[in-house]
């Protein structure tokens, strides 16, 4: 069967930030396989930029830690952001420290915050730590801020990398979304079946292509073709314990963990400090089953045939999946 991905919500919401910054009109990302956080974070600058005075981000960290630093930039325009519980401590302290006036209206380090609009120093360098969320830095990098982190990032290199060819005038980059693709792979380890994923090539920018790595130690085969990659499923893994460090891919680790799970394959994850800041504690929801209106869970759950409490969850990054689930298993 051929599956069509999302768009990179990573690399869409990236490019949407430098487009507001640089004042140009936001790309029109209304379309059948837009993940609802691409569309969340489009209404909230076009909001912003209306004179909203409060926003609320529902779930979506990337929003939350993008626009904190966009909207501490624009001077003598105040706004509350709102979401649900992820930390941004790391970030307000580097924003305030270049000038920021970001205020916690409730728990400290924790959403939502007031901010007022001030003149940055975006000479002065800032350090954050990239063991929670890699977004600190890319939050700041996109605002133009000289960022340094305690670790390397694909997720950081990708910003750098956008930012790069923005500067160049590809200001239209786009890739499919290899963390989407993570849910085929797990598909196809689990029935074998043979996918071909369009629009994935070899010299996508984003860091989770390393699921092509991890999969193939269960069994599935990627070959790249022309407009695509094919999975195929060659053999089944004869091991017992697996052992993958998520540090660097994070969102890679539902589709992981439940594959060795229904292969009666012993997962050792490491790198696993930011799982449980995510849109779930993912390493308690997979160890339940349960979703918690997590969408990768949810699609994680899905594609080995569990049972899944929460569906719509999914549209948060991928809208078509389950559409495209029951066509395949049809």
């Amino acid at each position: 069967m051929i599956i069509r991905l999302p768009v990179s919500k990573s690399i869409a919401n990236r490019l949407l930030i430098l487009q507001a910054m640089h004042n140009m009109p936001l790309t029109d990302v209304y379309g059948q396989d837009i993940p609802d956080d691409v569309k969340l974070m489009h209404n909230a600058i076009r909001s912003i930029h209306s004179g909203a005075k409060r926003i609320d981000l529902q779930n979506c960290g990337t929003a939350m830690r993008f626009l904190t630093a966009y909207c501490a930039q624009r001077e003598g325009h105040t706004i509350i952001l709102r979401m649900r519980q992820r930390p941004v401590r790391q970030l307000v302290n580097a924003l305030r420290t270049c000038g920021a006036d970001v205020t916690y209206l409730s728990t400290e380090g924790f959403p939502p915050l007031q901010i007022t609009g001030k003149h940055l120093n975006h000479a002065l360098p800032v350090s954050v730590s990239a063991d929670i969320s890699t977004q600190f830095a890319s939050a700041l990098l996109l605002i133009g801020m000289d960022v340094t982190c305690n670790s390397t990032s694909p997720y950081i290199a990708m910003t750098r990398e956008i930012i790069s060819r923005w500067q160049a005038g590809d200001r239209n980059y786009m890739e499919r979304d290899w963390s989407a693709a993570a849910f085929w792979y797990e598909y196809v380890a689990l029935h074998g079946t043979e996918i071909f994923l369009t629009g994935l090539h070899a010299d996508d920018i984003q860091g989770d292509k390393v699921v092509l790595d991890i999969f193939s130690h269960l069994g599935v085969t990627t070959t790249f073709e022309t407009d695509g990659v094919r999975l195929t499923k060659t053999k089944s893994p004869a091991m017992n314990d697996f052992s993958v460090s998520f540090k660097n891919c994070p969102d890679l680790y539902p589709a992981v963990a439940v594959t060795c799970r229904r292969l009666g394959i012993r997962l050792h994850a490491s790198g696993t400090d930011a799982l449980p800041y995510k849109e779930s504690n993912r390493l308690i929801a997979v160890q339940q089953m349960k979703t918690y209106s997590d969408h990768r869970i949810a699609m994680a759950l899905l594609a080995a045939g569990l049972p899944c409490d929460d569906i719509a969850c999914i549209n948060k990054s991928y809208p078509a999946f389950y559409e495209q689930l029951c066509q395949l298993q049809s």
